[in-house]
């Protein structure tokens, strides 16, 4: 359970007040509906002797009663909006914080999480923590003042036994959810667990759709889904038989606290001490009483969900803080920039991938890395461009060590099209924008040129602001990449990332695309990985992988290279 104090700790405290007052109000709300149960109570059985020929007013107890049921209606419509805005906030604050967590991690760490991961722990974890405040926290200081409050009104009629069976009451009314949590904890993250599988297997069967229709795989894979359908529902029963659990114990707390008040209040109706509607009301006070623990239970069924979430998410905020991120030097660069590594040496889990590699880029140079795939390109454009560590002083540019500059003000020196560089939900300007947020429309016009798009996004129904749908559906894979292209070409970057930029495209086309983009970006550093020998002849120098090692190619044996 520290874990989601650990959590939410820092950001109840900045909120105490409005914690506060949302305890406030349902504490207003349950000592309302506890005293009209009980107003109630009094009122009728006052009524009922009444008819017996006892004078009774009948007007004061009614417009109690019409006073109570106004206060409880208004107290419980505060609690709500209240509670719940206060909710939504922690949620925006804890959703904030992860995702800036998330932004400051380098390449190598996130691929250590699953997207399916990621995208539950800022959508689902972070949801399911409202029921900390709305289900236990709220509900817990609630039952304990009106607990507490109660017995002191009972305290002129209670004896010494009564006394001790409503404190036991309480306090395992308080304990419940507790052991009811740590019972139900293994059950909810095997069921995240089985849950994130069926994400990801709906996923890759909705996208894998025609290889499955093509190889008739459509029963083994419905045979896949059944039984993960019949884990997960297994998995929710053992979960859910804590609910349960908390129920039943919420009955039987009922069932005594009721007979125990029955037994105090005939005994002191007997010995005439407390009069008969003065019972009654006591009784029923007392089961509205309990209807506290109604919250305090659906919670506990789902406090061990609260746990395995709360540990998920602290398991990324709980990540070291990269110190060339945080504490590196700012950069300021006007033009481009020499860039030289020397001896460099990179490994993906003790697998090495670059050993003993130099290079040396002239500023405002195109070269390219040529190299078949799995030789490395990619991962010496990451190292580059700091998406993967360096270490030493393996890595200079303009001369000084790169870990001394904070990546994030090197990247705004910097442009990227990745193999798999995504389009973004929104329409063509948006996502070009984010290259460059005050581009005029024509540069962006201009930029499409380039690109060779400009006529397909006129054709499009809102031309600039055609909506492109999730991952660019809108358009066809090779216009998907062109825009990604122009997104580069819009950024004000000194040095440009280019890996396989041509992918998706065909060969005539691609090699005019490039003679068109290596053009508009005469005096910018231009380095580019591809196994496209026909992009080659288009830059100043050519790099080729052999046997691991970076070989510098001439003009000549560019011409004998065969594709990879």
């Amino acid at each position: 359970m520290k874990a989601w104090f650990r959590l939410l700790g820092a950001s109840l405290r900045e909120r105490r007040g409005a914690v506060l007052f949302t305890v406030l109000l349902a504490i207003s709300t349950v000592a309302a509906g506890v005293s009209l149960l009980g107003v109630a109570g009094w009122f009728l059985s006052s009524a009922f002797l009444a008819t017996m020929g006892i004078v009774f007013n009948l007007f004061g107890p009614s417009a109690m009663i019409r006073g109570l049921s106004f206060w409880r209606i208004a107290s419980r419509y505060l609690e709500r909006v209240v509670g719940h805005a206060l909710t939504l906030d922690l949620q925006v604050r804890i959703r904030t914080l992860v995702f800036g967590r998330l932004s400051r991690f380098s390449q190598s760490r996130l691929a250590q999480f699953r997207d399916g991961e990621l995208a539950s722990s800022l959508t689902s974890d972070v949801a399911v923590l409202d029921l900390v405040l709305l289900l236990v926290l709220v509900p817990l200081s609630t039952a304990v003042v009106a607990g507490l409050v109660f017995s002191a009104v009972l305290q002129t009629w209670l004896s010494w036994w009564a006394w001790l069976i409503l404190a036991c009451l309480l306090i395992a009314a308080c304990l419940i959810p507790y052991i009811c949590a740590r019972g139900a904890s293994r059950a909810a993250q095997q069921v995240h667990q089985l849950e994130n599988r069926q994400r990801i297997l709906v996923h890759q069967a909705i996208r894998a759709y025609a290889d499955i229709q093509v190889f008739a795989a459509a029963d083994a894979v419905q045979e896949q889904v059944d039984k993960l359908a019949q884990e997960l529902g297994q998995a929710r029963l053992r979960s859910n038989a804590w609910g349960i659990v908390g129920q039943f114990s919420q009955q039987v707390l009922m069932g005594v606290a009721l007979m125990t008040c029955l037994l105090v209040g005939a005994q002191q109706v007997n010995l005439q001490a407390m009069s008969g509607p003065l019972w009654v009301g006591l009784v029923l006070a007392l089961l509205g009483l309990f209807e506290i623990m109604a919250p305090m239970m659906r919670g506990a069924s789902r406090l061990g969900e609260v746990q395995a979430a709360s540990n998920r998410l602290l398991t990324i905020l709980d990540e070291p803080e990269e110190t060339d991120q945080a504490h590196g030097q700012a950069i300021a660069l006007n033009k481009p920039a020499d860039l030289e590594i020397t001896d460099l040496n990179f490994a993906y889990d003790s697998q090495p991938v670059l050993e003993q590699l130099s290079l040396q880029v002239n500023a405002g140079e195109h070269i390219a890395i040529f190299g078949p795939s799995g030789s490395g390109k990619s991962t010496l454009l990451g190292v580059l461009m700091r998406l993967l560590p360096v270490s030493g002083s393996q890595y200079l540019v303009q001369g000084e060590a790169a870990q001394h500059w904070s990546r994030a003000s090197w990247f705004e020196h910097c442009a990227l099209l990745a193999q798999d560089s995504p389009l973004f939900l929104g329409s063509v300007r948006d996502n070009l924008l984010l290259a460059e947020p005050t581009a005029s429309e024509q540069r962006i016009w201009q930029v499409l040129h380039d690109a060779q798009l400009d006529s397909v996004v006129r054709e499009l129904p809102q031309g600039l602001d055609t909506w492109l749908g999730e991952g660019g559906q809108q358009l066809s894979l090779g216009q998907q990449r062109r825009l990604c292209l122009a997104r580069v070409l819009l950024s004000p970057a000194h040095i440009w990332f280019l890996d396989e930029p041509t992918a998706s495209l065909d060969g005539p086309t691609s090699q005019a695309l490039m003679r068109d983009i290596l053009t508009a970006a005469q005096g910018k550093t231009v380095i580019m990985a591809t196994h496209d020998t026909r992009l080659l002849p288009l830059v100043d120098r050519v790099y080729q992988f052999e046997a691991g090692r970076l070989q510098s190619k001439s003009s000549l044996e560019i011409n004998t290279l065969e594709p990879n």
